[in-house]
């Protein structure tokens, strides 16, 4: 045997059948990985579409996850409840009166003297004069409330109780002040009838800019002074306020007063408003300024010509110059300050109470609020009122 021709053939047979042959196969092999590695992967994405549309793929649900489910959030922060300005005492002239001075308040008051056009008889002294004075009494009233909270209350609540009680106890001492004052100036109607000369008793007793422009000079027609600053201070609903925009379209309206003003020049879709910032908004309009207030009094059937003759509920307005009602407050500094009948102003008590003592030996009243106010309101001594408080029904509701 020729084995060197064996060799050869062997290599050649190596060299150009068998490598060529194993790198077909190896490359159809790698041809077929890929084309089926893609063939699966978008198998596989279809797979996972189709799952998704047709089942939740989690195992772990608000069902069967408690700590999750059962927990809330809770706001600390109370959501604002709906309450009323109250701005009588603004419209009072308020004395301070001090302690130990009585249990009650005297106010003096000398008529006035008459014109005499008489001449005096030459050489004769003739007779002194004498005036009258009048006095009114103020008796001081006392007003006080509070509020306790338990011990475990106090230490287990997560809001903050006590200072959201507080406002809540300002509050119903503000609109407890407001109508008290108020009942005065409701009194002035039955003590002098032109108290009421503004009241609606016509058409359909909707109140128009006739009565916002008389009442300050009734007032100047009976020399009653405006109060502090040169103005008369009044109170208005604002369903008024709205009637008088809205639906006044005569000559000379209110708004086509405003016409001729700076303020409304600049904007007339709404009254010239008080100084930004002050709780207690006003109309400055006929040298009176309007204080808005829902807290007004409501009259019904027989309480009010106007509400017995137009069968609706009528809605009282308010004007004062000076003096038209008096507050007196005993001054206290330890106790409740009024202020200017603001419930955001006002001074009271809080804090928390000490364990041990004779009627809570166990110290399970933790904590409390309280107001304690001594006052006094009345009307001057004078037959004269010096405010306007007039009836109407309001289209505005």
């Amino acid at each position: 045997m020729n084995w060197n021709r064996v060799e050869r053939m062997s290599l050649f047979l190596v060299r150009y059948v068998f490598i060529p042959v194993i790198q077909a196969v190896l490359a159809l092999g790698s041809a077929f990985v890929v084309t089926f590695g893609h063939c699966m992967r978008v198998a596989a994405a279809e797979s996972r579409l189709v799952t998704c549309n047709d089942f939740s793929p989690t195992g772990m649900q608000s069902g069967n996850t408690p700590q999750a489910a059962l927990t809330t959030k809770y706001n600390k922060n109370f959501i604002e409840n709906l309450k009323a300005r109250t701005v009588m005492l603004r419209m009072c002239t308020r004395f301070p009166m001090e302690m130990h001075a009585g249990q009650v308040f005297r106010d003096f008051m000398i008529e006035p003297l008459e014109a005499n056009t008489t001449q005096t008889t030459e050489g004769t002294v003739g007779s002194s004069l004498e005036v009258s004075i009048n006095y009114q009494d103020y008796q001081l009233g006392q007003w006080a409330d509070f509020l306790n909270i338990s011990d475990k209350a106090f230490v287990t609540s997560i809001s903050n109780d006590l200072m959201n009680y507080e406002r809540e106890m300002a509050y119903r001492l503000a609109l407890t002040v407001d109508d008290l004052v108020m009942a005065y100036f409701d009194y002035l109607r039955t003590l002098d009838p032109k108290t009421t000369n503004q009241d609606v008793l016509t058409g359909n007793y909707q109140m128009t800019k006739q009565q916002i422009e008389q009442v300050p000079f009734s007032l100047e027609g009976q020399n009653v002074l405006p109060m502090d600053k040169g103005y008369y201070c009044g109170k208005i609903h604002p369903f008024f306020v709205g009637d008088l925009l809205a639906l006044d379209n005569s000559n000379n309206s209110v708004v086509d007063i405003l016409k001729h003003t700076p303020e409304g020049l600049m904007k007339l879709e709404e009254l010239p408003d008080g100084p930004e910032g002050d709780e207690v908004k006003y109309i400055e309009l006929c040298g009176a300024r309007w204080m808005r207030s829902t807290n007004c009094t409501m009259t019904t059937g027989s309480q009010s010509p106007v509400a017995l003759a137009s069968g609706q509920t009528a809605i009282r307005t308010y004007i004062a110059g000076k003096d038209a009602v008096v507050a007196i407050k005993l001054d206290r500094p330890d106790r409740t300050d009024i202020e200017d009948g603001k419930y955001q102003n006002m001074k009271l008590w809080r804090g928390e109470y000490k364990m041990g003592s004779v009627a809570d030996p166990a110290g399970v009243v933790g904590a409390g609020t309280s107001y304690n106010a001594i006052l006094a309101f009345g009307v001057p001594p004078d037959v004269t009122s010096r405010a306007r408080c007039f009836d109407a029904v309001p289209q505005t509701t």
